[in-house]
């Protein structure tokens, strides 16, 4: 902003800009340092000047630095202005050359659109950069967004964040609006760094297709992440850069030599139907994909332990299908330990043990396959958890019984407290039986289950529960080994 102050002597103009901070908050964020920065002045013939503040002043309650005057307007400004073309176009043309100067320097400004004030005369100023990054905060989100952050690359730096956001600045003044035009700070990063636009010979049909060509390449240019994954040298994609941006300025000439408008051709409808449904299919396709892309970056935590779970429980699968190849048997055993070996391996989760215990041809209602069934289930979702938490997910019952039942975090499964009565055990018909009785302890929720030393209050972890079963079980001899056949449970 250029007004006229008085430094004591006599009234002279300046440039200045606001701060947006009181004299209290300006001097707790010590940038009193903005006032030793210094700027460049690029004039028509494009020889560099410094240009440096003067000094700070106190106006409307904020603080101002203020430095030697220049009659100019933000290059932002006039790119967005659409009854200016002509005007921005040549001011373009003198940033690209201006900034082919200042990239060659040590610690060039950043290319914003605002960074850069472009006078009637063809001189152009680059104040400070950390000034005008102050000076747009202070103006609110809107003018940081639109004066520096729409138009730049959040991954670019030297002559490839230039020709990002030369490629940016004029699909803005062809094309009416910002190729990112997100006011989301997020999303509008990852638009760009995904290159999520419409391609500007689709936003304007009949615009000259070599600009158009160059315009989509700057848009695109990969950020030196990408480079190197791709194995690219840096330092050719930094003379790449350079080959754009100077490709570029050549195409659009030397200020005043064409209107903007030569740079667009007339389409004939037919071409302008066929452009409009090509821009339609692409803006269809461009955003299905993207957002398919984005919803598994945002769930890639999620879908990454699914594809774990799923693995674990294909290994664990492959692994029963092995297992159950090789199946134990019980031959050798008594009666009495078949009994025991079949309830004793539900805490176990051995439930091809207990299938070894039992005929083969039990049928899909038989009571055992429903114990088998459930254990299998029970032993396929521990394994998953247990390699998820990384620590013992299941205790069995009577090893937790036999330890003195202590707290744990642990899930406590399978039988206790197994007792057998013999009934018929006259072996010589090769048939017994017995009665059983025991405790099944399955999975318990802690936050259903009050602590009994205060009634009312919930346990802070799951509590182990159990119920009183009694079965009674036929065994037969089959193959010369004893298995159960059949098991009558009374319901507690």
């Amino acid at each position: 902003m250029q007004e006229a102050i008085h430094d004591g002597a006599a009234e002279r103009p300046t440039l200045e800009f606001d701060t947006g901070l009181s004299a209290q908050a300006f001097a707790q964020a010590k940038l009193a340092q903005l006032v030793t920065a210094s700027g460049w002045i690029i004039r028509g013939d494009g020889v560099p000047v410094p240009w440096k503040p003067v000094g700070v002043r106190e106006q409307n309650g904020t603080m101002r630095i203020w430095g030697p005057a220049f009659t100019g307007e933000g290059l932002h400004i006039l790119i967005a202005d659409a009854s200016r073309k002509d005007q921005a176009l040549d001011a373009l043309r003198r940033w690209i050359r201006a900034r082919l100067v200042l990239d060659a320097q040590p610690n060039p400004p950043a290319p914003w659109p605002a960074g850069a004030l472009a006078a009637p005369s063809g001189t152009l100023l680059f104040p400070p950069e950390r000034l005008v990054k102050q000076s747009l905060e202070a103006a609110g989100r809107d003018a940081w967004l639109n004066g520096a952050e729409g138009y730049v690359h959040p991954d670019l730096s030297g002559v490839a964040a230039t020709a990002f956001t030369a490629g940016a600045m004029l699909y803005r003044i062809y094309c009416g609006s910002p190729p990112f035009p997100n006011t989301n700070r997020e999303v509008l990063h990852q638009d760009i760094r995904e290159g999520f636009f419409v391609p500007p010979h689709l936003a304007v049909p009949g615009l000259d297709t070599d600009l158009a060509g160059l315009i989509s390449r700057a848009l695109t240019f990969l950020s030196p992440k990408q480079a190197l994954s791709k194995g690219f040298n840096l330092a050719k994609i930094e003379t790449e850069a350079r080959g754009l941006l100077t490709a570029l300025g050549d195409l659009l000439g030397s200020p005043g030599s064409a209107p903007a408008a030569s740079f667009l051709h007339e389409c004939t409808e037919a071409e302008q139907a066929r452009l409009t449904l090509e821009k339609a299919r692409f803006t269809k396709r461009h955003t299905r994909r993207v957002q398919a892309k984005r919803l598994v970056y945002r769930n890639k935590t999620l879908i990454t332990g699914i594809a774990v779970a799923a693995l674990i429980l294909v290994l664990i699968l492959w692994s029963l299908l092995v297992d159950r190849a090789k199946g134990p048997t019980t031959q050798g055993m008594s009666p009495q330990e078949v009994a025991e070996t079949y309830y004793k391996a539900m805490g176990a989760m051995d439930h091809q043990l207990m299938d070894a215990c039992v005929m083969p041809k039990g049928g899909t209602k038989a009571l055992y396959k429903r114990d088998i069934d459930m254990v299998t289930h029970f032993f396929v979702i521990s394994r998953v958890r247990q390699a998820y938490e990384q620590r013992i997910a299941v205790i069995p019952a009577q090893e937790w019984i036999d330890a003195g039942a202590p707290p744990t975090d642990a899930t406590v499964f399978g039988v206790s407290e197994l007792r057998l009565e013999g009934l018929d055990q006259d072996e010589s018909d090769g048939e017994v039986s017995f009665d059983v009785s025991y405790r099944l302890w399955l999975p318990g929720s802690y936050r259903d289950t009050e602590d009994p030393g205060q009634a009312g209050t919930p346990r802070e972890a799951p509590l182990p529960w159990s119920t009183a079963q009694k079965d009674r079980i036929r065994l037969i001899r089959s193959q010369d080994a004893w298995r159960i056949a059949e098991i009558q449970r009374e319901m507690p």
